[in-house]
């Protein structure tokens, strides 16, 4: 059974992402369309598994503390990066709202929901729940290898920056999914780092020409 669940897992968070970098690069295919276009298949195998409680996973009942480390640490988190980035990239800071202010606005209002959203329910909601037994109770070895496989999907924007930001990000939300078992802290948590560096000027890291 653990060996299934392993080779399931490779398919799924290494075949999958190497798949749509192959569709994005040969074929042309926005990431966002990809990612958008799981979103039905996702749904319906956590409809299909019997073991999966839609309330559990989904739950609003999470401690509003949870909320307030949130907000206070991507305050802090803010203002490093943009403090970075106007040190390392200053003719790219807060380039996308300047040039193309309403690009940026459907970026800020559709993020949320074309990519954090669907990533969020695949890496967070998905994993802990599917492959949280690989790892024993050994959480801390769960959040890491949630938190190395995010980054590896990342490879697909051809980056350093932003595989490393994915780890980092990926181990945030993986220990935040973790602590609160709710889908709804950590894809808050997606979206506001997500809007935040295509807003300051890091989105370039996580743009490819051919639409992602």
């Amino acid at each position: 059974m653990r060996f299934r669940l392993a080779g399931e897992a490779a398919l799924i968070y290494l075949g999958a992402p190497l798949a749509i970098h192959w569709m994005v690069i040969n074929w042309h295919m926005p990431v966002f369309a990809l990612l958008t276009a799981t979103l039905p298949a996702i749904l319906l195998i956590f409809a299909t598994d019997r073991s999966f409680r839609w309330r559990d996973a989904f739950r609003l009942q999470w401690q509003t503390g949870i909320l307030r480390r949130i907000l206070i640490l991507f305050v802090g988190a803010a203002a490093f990066l943009t403090a970075a980035t106007a040190w390392f990239l200053p003719d790219g800071l807060f380039g996308l709202p300047r040039i193309h202010p309403q690009l940026w606005l459907m970026i800020l209002v559709f993020y949320p929901l074309l990519s954090a959203l669907p990533q969020e329910l695949v890496y967070r909601v998905w994993f802990f729940h599917r492959y949280r037994g690989l790892f024993g109770h050994h959480e801390a070895v769960a959040v890491a290898a949630n938190a190395a496989l995010f980054a590896f999907a990342h490879i697909i924007f051809g980056s350093v920056v932003s595989v490393a930001g994915a780890f980092l990000l990926g181990h945030l939300l993986a220990r935040r999914y973790a602590q609160a078992r709710s889908f709804w802290p950590v894809w808050l948590e997606h979206a506001l780092y997500g809007d935040l560096v295509f807003t300051i000027g890091l989105g370039r890291f996580f743009y490819l020409s051919a639409g992602g």
